[in-house]
């Protein structure tokens, strides 16, 4: 067992350079719980960042004087060992004393490879108080599953995702005035163009279009498919993984229809039913839900799916349209939940619901806006009682008012303004 191949500092005291990165926004939020009792568990895509987090917190350790012996990495991601075998080894080749006695800080990488880990890490956990513990996992399923169940109260939770838009903005060193978006139209196209290629991964900012498609499928949407999901579910039909993960990129916001979809495909609703599950809590789906203020009811009401990136979309689909892209941003970005679909097919593309405001947005990224395109919005105002709604357009800017009810019109570059509008 090579610990010492994952611990470099034990020799010469510092992280890489090339390790530590650019520090995101997160950073600041995480070292808030260096002094804490509980682990930090840090869940999210692959190549999100996860592992450069834990040596950007590594580093901060160092420098702030942390003994180096007293800094344990180890990457399930990379060897199957043991939990106790390693704690064991790291005791006697490095710690020379039982953890239990040293303030000691251990950071554990794809810990859902570890076969029982939740029992595993609890067992760490209460036995060894002076213990600080970093986890991080790319399979959501299985971490919530097991966290929730034997870990309640013993940890903070971090979703890390990739770069949103404005971080975007900052790692391309673009430089804009968020508060004259007018003079920097061109600018912001362009960005969002990169931006919705990229998704947001950092590695991928700077990539061609051959080698990005290459590094979106082979790095990511393959690796979880045919790798990361079977090894947890024990699965025997991981392209199905693939195709679910294709046809939610040819149709962002396809209506969930199991039977169909059994049809199209010849695999039982069920089967589809638990694939589309592990791809959702794996992150890679986002699922949305027929607006109704009775929660219950929106839970057997239709849904429909959107892929969680549109680097995604993008590599699967090379021919995606802008409108279908950019329906998919907005509703990754605001993190919708609810659209509308009513009996008389009338459709809203978000309802963005807080526990304070509820917000109709509709996305309508074409040439010319009328009022048929508004008549929804209207009636959903004046059904809810709500004076204001917002539609996201193409070059369209103005707002169209219906005695107290406003829809606002805002051209889908005007990111910040939209933002503002969002919450």
């Amino acid at each position: 067992m090579e610990l010492q191949s994952f611990n470099p500092w034990w020799r010469d005291g510092k992280v890489s350079p090339e390790f530590i990165g650019r520090k995101r926004a997160i950073f600041g939020e995480v070292i808030k719980y260096l002094d804490k009792r509980q682990i930090v568990l840090f869940t999210g895509l692959r190549r999100v960042g996860k592992t450069t987090l834990m040596y950007q917190i590594i580093d901060e350790l160092l420098r702030k004087g942390v003994n180096p012996y007293k800094i344990l990495y180890f990457s399930f991601d990379e060897m199957k060992y043991d939990l106790e075998d390693i704690i064991k080894r790291y005791e006697t080749d490095v710690l020379h004393t039982d953890i239990s006695k040293e303030k000691v800080f251990i950071f554990l990488d794809e810990i859902q490879k570890l076969d029982g880990w939740p029992s595993k890490i609890k067992l760490l956990y209460d036995a060894n108080p002076k213990l600080k513990l970093f986890l991080t996992g790319s399979a959501q399923i299985t971490m919530w599953r097991g966290t929730r169940e034997s870990l309640a109260g013993r940890f903070f939770d971090f979703l890390i995702k990739p770069l949103n838009f404005e971080e975007y903005l900052d790692f391309k060193a673009a430089k804009i005035d968020r508060n004259r978006e007018n003079i920097f139209e061109m600018d912001m196209r362009r960005h969002m163009a990169g931006f919705l290629r990229t998704g947001g991964f950092i590695e991928a900012l700077n990539m061609d279009e051959h080698m990005l498609r290459k590094y979106l499928k082979e790095s990511l949407l393959e690796r979880v498919a045919f790798v990361d999901i079977p090894q947890t579910f024990k699965l025997d039909l991981p392209e199905l993984l693939l195709k679910l993960l294709s046809i939610a990129a040819y149709r962002p916001g396809f209506y969930l229809d199991y039977k169909n979809l059994s049809n199209d495909l010849k695999v039982d609703q069920r089967t589809i039913a638990n694939y589309i599950s592990y791809l959702e809590y794996a992150l890679f789906l986002q699922k949305l839900y027929n607006y109704s203020r009775n929660l219950l009811t929106s839970e057997k009401k239709v849904k429909k799916i959107y892929l969680c990136n549109t680097a995604f979309t993008m590599a699967l689909n090379p021919q995606a349209d802008l409108p279908s892209v950019l329906e998919q941003f907005f509703v990754n970005t605001l993190d919708a939940r609810f659209f509308l679909k009513t009996p008389q097919k009338e459709e809203i593309d978000i309802i963005h619901a807080s526990d304070k405001s509820i917000l109709p947005v509709e996305i309508k990224i074409r040439e010319k806006i009328g009022r048929d395109d508004i008549k929804t919005l209207f009636r959903f105002m004046e059904k809810n009682n709500l004076r204001r709604s917002l539609l996201i357009t193409l070059n369209t800017e103005t707002k169209f008012q219906k005695e107290r009810h406003v829809v606002e019109a805002i051209p889908y570059w005007k990111y910040w303004s939209i933002r503002q509008k969002t919450g």
